[in-house]
């Protein structure tokens, strides 16, 4: 996956975004780590390691064994691109600089408040775009297939 030179979001965040995005082309369905990974070019091992994460924030629902896979633990609509970041990568803020050094004044900027205005209006995107809103977007352009099982699990 390509890396932005400006704004940076990990690896794993990434990963997990696209995960996400997939676990929602295959509602009702587990999709196995393996299948999950190549289609989205992520290697099982780092894939398994976000999983893990997204699992424990309560954004994906895990099944063991043979017949198992992950499927998402909440609607995609209700699942933004920053939840998702967040629970890999950690808190964001809109008080971010990509060009910030150990020398720069935040007073004395050259770029003035832009920078940090845009840094503001990105992490508020991040938290209006859904993954439901990249499945749409996905579902009307030819892509794989995601899933092989049906999702069997009651909510309580």
């Amino acid at each position: 996956m390509p890396v932005n030179g400006i704004v940076h979001l990990s690896d794993a965040a990434l990963i997990a975004v696209h995960a996400l995005a997939g676990l929602a082309a295959a509602p009702g369905r587990l999709v196995q780590g393996k299948s999950l990974a190549s289609i989205i070019d992520a290697s099982e091992s780092h894939l398994a390691k976000v999983m893990q994460r997204l699992v424990r924030a309560g954004l994906v629902h895990s099944v063991k064994g043979p017949n198992g896979g992950f499927a998402l633990a909440k609607d995609a609509g209700d699942v933004s691109f920053r939840e998702t970041i967040e629970a890999v990568d950690g808190p964001l803020s809109g008080d971010f600089c990509p060009f910030r050094t150990e020398r720069c004044d935040p007073r004395n900027c050259i770029f003035g408040d832009e920078i940090m205005k845009h840094a503001g209006e990105l992490v508020a995107y991040l938290g209006q775009r859904t993954i439901a809103d990249i499945a749409r977007e996905a579902a009307a352009k030819d892509t794989p297939q995601y899933g092989t099982s049906i999702l069997a699990v009651t909510t309580g």
